[in-house]
Order: C-alpha cells, then structure tokens, then sequence
C-alpha cells in the first residue's frame, strides 16, 4: 500500500504539506495557481503530480497522470537552485534518488554533455525537467536553443508527446506566457499521442493574458488562500505557519538618491552600508545589470580595508555555471558580519531568501509584488524595511515607465505604513497590457521545416519567447594555439556558456572584429561571426583575449583582462555531412542493425503504451518498417568506401558487407555532404523497388526512414557549391548513381537501380506526382497525424536507431555508463562482449 500524501510530502522535505497543496493531490493539476510569494509553490507544482503518478491509490488516477513533469521558469538563475531542490525531494522520496528506478531529473539548458540524451533514450521513464522559458520553449518551437539543429524535432517530437508543464513566475514571461498557452490550445487542436496539460502559478496573473485564439478561457483555477475548499473541515495544525508568512509586515519608506547616473552607484552603495545591520542579510534589487555591477564596484571600494565589512553578494543572469554556483552558494544564513546582496529581478522568483532591508528600485506593481516577498519571508523580523527608490535619470528600462509611475504614486500613498505581501497584491495598482506577437498555427506548422533558408539563416522564434531586448545568445570563450578555432573545434559544453543579450554581443564584435566565431552547420567547422549572423539562442565562440568577463561580475563589456576558459572536453560539432554515429567500437553488419531498430521501435512504442503515449498499432507497425529500412542507404558506394577507407593491408573489416557501423571512428565521405538516409528515401521511391508497393503509409514510411538523423525532412537541396558541379549533386548523391542490388531481412531484396535525386523537386516519372517536400506536408497536415503525432513518430524511429546503436558499444568506451547497458537490455540486445578501438568524441546530431 502506498503512503498517504501527507507522508510523502513529509518523507521528501521533513514538513507537512499545506492544506490547498494537500487539495492539489486530490485532482489534477488546476490551469491556474494564484499563489501569494512564500506559499510553497514549487512545493505544489512537483509533489501532488509526484504522488499521483506513483502512489496514489487508484490504479486509474496512476495511469492517466502524465509521466513527465517540464518545470517552466523565467530566468535561468532560477533553474539550478529549483532543480536542486527537487533533487533533494526525489532523493528522500524515492529509493536509487534521482537516479534511481522511479522519477528522473534532468535540466534543460544549452551546451553539449555526455548524459543529455538519457531521457530522449528512455521516453517512457518518469522524469521531471527542469528549464528556462528559453530553452523549453525554443524546443517546444522546434528551434531549440543552444541545441543542435539535428536534435530539434526530437525534442519537439517528444516533448510534446506527453507532459504537464508547469510555469512559474508568469509576471516575468513576456510573450512566452501568451506562447505557452497558444501551444497548450495548438496541442488540444491538432491532436498528441499522449495527454498534456498546462498550469500556471503566480500571484498576480491576469488570466486573461491565457485566453489566445486556440487557447479558451481558463476554467480550473485555485487560489492557495481563499478557495472556498480550503475551509472545510478545517486549516491544518503546519497551516499556522502559512499564516504567519502571510502576516509577516514590512515598513515601506522612500529613499531618494542622485539622478545622475554617474554618482548612482556610490550613493547606493553609502545607502546599504547605513541601513545595513551587523548578523543580518541586505537586498537591494536594480532593475539593470550594468547597474548593479557598478554599485557592487562602489561597495567593494568603500568597504576595501574594513576589518569587519560584511560580505558582499553580487547575482544577476549573466554568469558562466561555474561561477553563477559559487555565488547561490554563498548565500547561505549570514555570518556575524551579516550579508549584503547587489541583485537584479534574478531574485524576484524562485529563490527563498530574505533580509530584514530591502532596497528595490522602482518596478511595475507585480514585481514589486514579488520583490516585497524577500523581505521579512516568514514574518521573523519586527521592524522589516521595504525601502524604494526613484531609478536615475528616468531610466525605467526594461520596464514601461507608465508602469513604473503608477507604481510609485503607490507607494508614496503607503509611505510609513506596514504591509503585509496580501495587502500589496490586492492593491489594484493598474499596469499596461502589454500586446505581443502571438504564434499563430501557420506559424507552427510553418516552423515544422528545419532548413536554413539559402542564406544559412532560420526563423527567428525569439519573439515568442522574450521581449526584443531581453532575447539573448550564449558565449564560450576559448584560447586557441592558431588563429582560431580548429576544424574538429569541441561544442562547447554547458559549463562554458554565459547569455548575453543580443545587443551587447553586437557591440562587442563591433569593438573587437575578427575575434568572435560561430559554428557553421552546413559545411562544418567554425567561421567568423558577422553582426547580421546573430539570432536569439545562438552559441557563440569569443577570443579569451577579448576580455568581456569577470568571475565576480559575470559578463561585462567594459572588461578588458583575458577571460580563463573552463577546461574543456566537449563533442564534435555536427554539420550535414558529418557522421559520426556510424562508429560503435565493433563490425555491424547492415542487415543486424536494421533488424535490431526494427524490433526496438516496437519495444519503445510498448514501453510508450505503458506511460500513457499510446501509438496505435498500424502507426507503430508503419514506423517498425521504416526501422527496417532507415539505413538501406549506407549500402551505397560512397557510404561503404568511407568504412573502409581508415583500414591499411591487413586491417580490413571482417568481411564484404555491407556494413553499418564500423570499428574506428570515420572520417569525411569523399562526397562532402553525402546522406545515406536520403539514398534511403531515394530507394524506397523508385518504381523498380517493390518494397513499399501498395502500402497505405508508403509516404510515411518513407519520410520516417529519411529524417532518422534530423537532416533531410521537409525541404531537402543541394548544398553550397553542390549545383555548380559538372555532375550536380544533392547531399553527396549524384543522378546516374547506381545503387544495389542490397539483401534484406526477411528475404526483401533492393535491385540494382539508378538513383534520380531530381525526383524530389519534380515529383516521380514525370507523371505529375508529387515533389518531395509536397508529400511532407501532406503528412504533417493530416488531421489523423498533424505536426505533434509525425513528430513522435520520427522520434520513435531516432530512440530505437540510437538505443541499438548505443548498445553495440564496447562496455569500456569512452562516455559509456551502466545506463548504456541497460538500454541494451531494453531492445533485447547483448552489450559488446570485448573491448575495442572508438571514436573518442560523442556525436552531436546523431
């Protein structure tokens, strides 16, 4: 019998759960929380769900809670202390902790690492995300961030294939908050395998910012302090505490500083030294990072030489991981000294701590709703001070300075009174209505094709997810021997990259020309960032000489000392051509590995079946086919002389093929942009290959077979210089190219046949059937599939490829983990039984 929610809510944080999170146990998550700061919301967020999906009574109410939980917030500042926190839970909860046998834990943000496809191998498996509202979003666009453009529609595929999303701190989302709810109503419209649904917490969200044009209003809505459910049979004994957080006061006072904004910093530094108490924590919250670095300059400068000078906390979101934790673990309870913390809006959500001062520049109402809860948190101090001030100059960005303004008539009208967080919510104080762009279904579907355009460049889904100014990039700074990166230059790993707004990264290339380099994904390598090159959610590489960042200040232009690189290990950066997946430390045969993904789609689709994501069985049975002949290409010419080409006299594989995958790592296809899986399609096509003849879902499988890699899906050409041969080629493959004849399993067979690539733009034969690209869309706009349902079938087909592929590993290689093995385990087969030579880089894409 399972435990009670009262004792698994006590078994994972030591307390008892309070009575509207003891409601949200009973029922499905609710659309909207309105929850006063303080409450406990990420309590509410993660353990009813938790509960429900695992131990709850009824078998019912089990099976239809979504196994995985996407945990939405606005600033990544908040993503590590969050995912901590639930990884604290789960590990008292749960036995094996989050790595254990029950519920996952994985953090969505940019960078390559080894371990960031486990929950894409296992889908099936409980787990909770956890991710800004730009990484989660941008994956939810098919546009993921920091993330290789091979892996966005597997993301997209299974993200929203299934989940509960959960967004917090809505008063800071922007346009992503009216995004999140188009995509809940879009994934209503269009259909899903599998069950998702949407709540959003905060304490001041007007919910008619959720009503969009496929999202209706919102009609499961609980308020965690007067719901009328609350009041019966009575508060629980823990819920005093809830009241005494609710009760706690703080004095509110006007403080005016300088409006020159070149004497600001030192004046506000003079202020928190003044209003700071020994053995206590200070706040000041600035609306601007530039901002708060100079008064955390201008503290540091009046306190050099002090002997009993309190510690001084600088946090904002423009750190690299490294030093962003070391500053989250500095805030702890304050020494003898006390603490003063120099803060941006990082601290308006999310983060539990509190001061007995507060000094917050002037904001919209909400945040200054949201400010007042890291003052007095739990009602601990009897002569808090909610202290305020006029920002300089006017300069009310990033925020609307009507706004602003009506925020300060309002808190001249409480000058000198105490308040409580309740008193201030239910102010009334009018803010702007702010109009964004709305994502529209054509959007969607439009974003449904991952090409670049013949530029290089993408849709820009930056403007569904933050406002212009707040749209961001991610830079690694490297040091390198030459005059730039290599060739084979490592993607940067998680631990290298700092966001930076767009804009200041322009500035910074603009002062320091030549010296910023970006990742070129269609011919390889890394070539120099121009300005017209920059787009939200872009990794970037900068010269550590270049300076632009300091350890105590994050990111800072003025900065002109070279930057120290994290240390680096990372993978090899992908483009269209590369192919690194097709090394597995041993000899596949073709005719193995297309078996063993055909019988491990099926097993993903059972296991799939078993969460909740239930595909029905001529959809399943349409992917185990394309499973069959996902890598039918890889018999080509080309594909079978680079397997052999590493191989001196003596060394050649074990036979004649055709092969797979290989023992060593490969090197480049002579035919620079060669994709096996478009001679696939090509063979699947062909009016002499009789393999799909007359099935219903001979298009389907066919695209399926095709996209396994992520790079030839809706719109497929030929890349740079490929048109302008003598012989013109698309993806490596040449008309005239002879193909076959190939042995298959079960006896099929693929004759010897003459490849056309001209039949993707043209259609077949001349008989006026479709192009290529026409019949994708036909199945993407199929109300029985749609965009959501295609995806995951893609999906499917990609986790099978790569759980096989992963399970022919040696058990020593590099990278390679016990999880490895039990994936093998998962597709029924057996983990390589002797060592042997890998590749020494993980692929990227694949």
């Amino acid at each position: 019998m399972g435990r009670s929610f009262d004792e698994f809510v006590f078994a994972a944080t030591s307390c008892r759960p309070y009575a509207y999170q003891e409601l949200l146990s009973q029922e499905p998550l609710p659309q909207l929380l309105r929850a006063p700061t303080g409450c406990g919301k990420t309590v509410a967020a993660v353990l009813p769900w938790m509960w429900r999906l695992l131990e709850h009574p009824d078998e019912a109410v089990r099976r239809s809670t979504p196994q995985w939980l996407v945990y939405v917030l606005p600033l990544r500042s908040l993503v590590e202390q969050t995912a901590d926190q639930v990884r604290k839970w789960i590990g008292a909860s749960q036995p094996g902790g989050a790595h254990g046998p029950g519920v996952g834990l994985h953090v969505l943000l940019g960078g390559a690492e080894r371990s960031d496809d486990d929950w894409q191998l296992q889908p099936s498996r409980p787990a909770i995300f956890v991710g800004t509202q730009d990484m989660v979003l941008s994956r939810l666009l098919m546009r993921g961030y920091a993330e290789a453009r091979a892996s966005w529609p597997l993301s997209f595929g299974l993200l929203h294939g299934g989940a509960q999303f959960v967004f917090d701190e809505t008063q800071l989302m922007g346009p992503a908050l009216e995004t999140s709810a188009q995509l809940q109503g879009l994934r209503n419209a269009l259909g899903a395998f599998g069950r998702s649904s949407s709540m959003w917490m905060s304490a001041t969200l007007d919910d008619v910012r959720l009503r969009t044009p496929d999202h209706p209003p919102v009609t499961r809505v609980l308020d965690a302090v007067h719901d009328p459910r609350l009041k019966v049979p009575g508060p629980l004994p823990q819920d005093a505490e809830l009241q005494r957080r609710l009760a706690a006061v703080r004095t509110v006072h006007r403080v005016d500083m300088p409006a020159d904004s070149g004497s600001y910093p030192k004046a506000m530094a003079a202020e928190l030294l003044r209003r700071h108490r020994p053995g206590t924590r200070t706040i000041a919250i600035i609306n601007q990072v530039e901002r708060a670095q100079r008064t955390r300059e201008a503290l540091a400068k009046a306190l050099a030489g002090a002997p009993e000078a309190p510690e001084v906390v600088l946090i904002h979101s423009r750190y690299r991981p490294p030093e962003r934790e070391a500053v989250m673990r500095r805030l702890t309870v304050p020494g003898p000294r006390g603490q003063i913390v120099v803060a941006t809006q990082v601290l308006e959500a999310g983060v539990d701590l509190s001061s007995t001062v507060l000094v917050t520049e002037a904001a919209p109402w909400s945040s200054i709703v949201q400010r007042a809860g890291r003052v007095n948190r739990g009602g601990e101090a009897e002569d808090a001070l909610l202290l305020w001030v006029r920002p300089p100059g006017k300069d009310c960005a990033p925020y609307e300075a009507a706004d602003v303004d009506q925020a300060i008539e309002a808190l001249v009208g409480l000058e000198g009174m105490a308040v409580t967080s309740q008193m201030l919510q239910g102010a009334g104080v009018a803010e702007q209505t702010p109009v964004y762009p709305v994502l529209r279904r054509r959007d969607l579907l439009q974003l449904f094709d991952t090409m670049p355009d013949l530029a290089g460049s993408d849709i820009d889904v930056s403007r569904w997810i933050r406002d212009g100014d707040d749209a961001s990039v991610s830079v690694a700074w490297r040091s390198w021997s030459g005059d730039g990166p290599a060739e084979d230059e490592p993607f940067p790993k998680r631990e290298e990259l700092c966001p930076v707004p767009r804009g200041q990264v322009i500035k910074a290339v603009k002062d320091h020309p030549g010296k910023w380099w970006v990742f070129d994904q269609v011919q390889g390598g890394c070539r120099h960032l121009g300005v017209a090159d920059l787009r939200a959610g872009m990794v970037v590489l900068a010269d550590a000489a270049v300076g632009c960042y300091d350890p105590e200040l994050g990111w800072d232009a003025n900065q002109r000392t070279p930057v120290v690189p994290v240390p680096v290990r990372g993978v090899a950066a992908e483009s269209v051509g590369s192919d690194h997946a097709s090394c597995s430390g041993r000899w596949i045969g073709l005719v193995q590995h297309l078996d063993d993904v055909e019988r491990d789609i099926r097993a993903v689709a059972a296991e799939l079946a078993e969460a909740g994501v239930v595909v029905p069985d001529d959809l399943t049975e349409a992917a185990a086919c394309a499973g069959r002949y996902h890598d039918l290409g890889k018999a080509h010419h080309v594909f079978q002389a680079t397997m052999a080409a590493e191989y001196s006299e003596g060394q050649a594989p074990p036979g004649h093929g055709p092969w797979a995958k290989s023992e060593r790592a490969v090197g480049r296809h002579s035919r620079r942009f060669f994709r096996h899986e478009l001679v696939s399609a090509l063979a699947l096509a062909h009016p002499r290959v009789e393999l799909l003849h007359g099935d219903p879902y001979a298009d389907l499988i066919t695209y399926l077979a095709a996209a396994h890699h992520g790079k030839v899906r809706v719109s497929v050409r030929s890349m740079p210089g490929e048109a302008e041969r003598a012989v013109p080629q698309v993806l490596g493959v040449e008309p005239g190219d002879r193909f076959g004849p190939v042995e298959l399993p079960g006896g099929r067979r693929v004759p010897e046949i003459v490849l056309e690539p001209g039949v993707l733009f043209l259609g077949g034969e001349g008989d006026g059937s479709p192009s290529w690209s026409e019949r994708v869309l036909r199945l993407r706009d199929d109300p029985a599939l749609g965009p959501f349902r295609l995806a995951l079938l893609e999906a499917l087909v990609r986790v099978a490829d790569r759980r096989v592929s992963r399970s022919y590993r040696a058990p020593d290689s590099p990278g390679i983990g016990p999880q490895d093995h039990e994936l093998s385990a998962q597709a029924g087969l057996s983990p390589a039984a002797s060592p042997s030579a890998v590749a020494t880089q993980e692929p990227l894409w694949a």
